[in-house]
């Protein structure tokens, strides 16, 4: 299946759902479901939480891409001094389908394939609401 790699905490983000627009600085025609995956570097919330890099956390659908405007910069969760940068990137809109039971997974650039099927991700119970407890403790800089 095809994936992307992100950096923590904007995977864990993306994968739960909170984040649903990317900023990259390319397009691609590529539309349908993306594993969702975090670069490697483990990144520290708070009091010793921890966002885990080099793992696959989730699956959504890539919706659209399109140019990044000043309307998609709330859902891309960038600190504000990043705005003016990303608005010269792309909007990838994407829609959260399911988390899974995180695995360890060896990221790359650009979108990839991942030598998984689809039906052989383990998802997470509905009731699981998200992965990431921490979510409310992130603030945007």
């Amino acid at each position: 299946m095809k994936a992307l790699s992100i950096r923590q905490p904007w995977a864990s983000l993306v994968a739960a759902g909170h984040k649903t627009v990317e900023c990259r600085s390319w397009k691609t025609k590529y539309r349908g479901p993306l594993l969702i995956c975090s670069s490697k570097g483990d990144f520290e919330i708070n009091d010793g939480l921890i966002a885990p890099g080099g793992m696959a956390l989730g699956v959504v659908e890539l919706v659209d891409v399109r140019q990044m405007t000043r309307a998609d910069l709330e859902q891309s969760f960038l600190p504000s001094a990043w705005y003016e940068d990303a608005l010269s990137g792309y909007a990838w809109h994407m829609k959260k389908l399911y988390e899974i039971k995180p695995f360890p997974i060896r990221g790359r650039l650009n979108i990839y394939n991942v030598d998984i099927e689809e039906k052989d991700l383990e998802r997470l119970p509905q009731e699981y609401l998200d992965h990431c407890v921490y979510l409310d403790s992130l603030k945007r800089g």
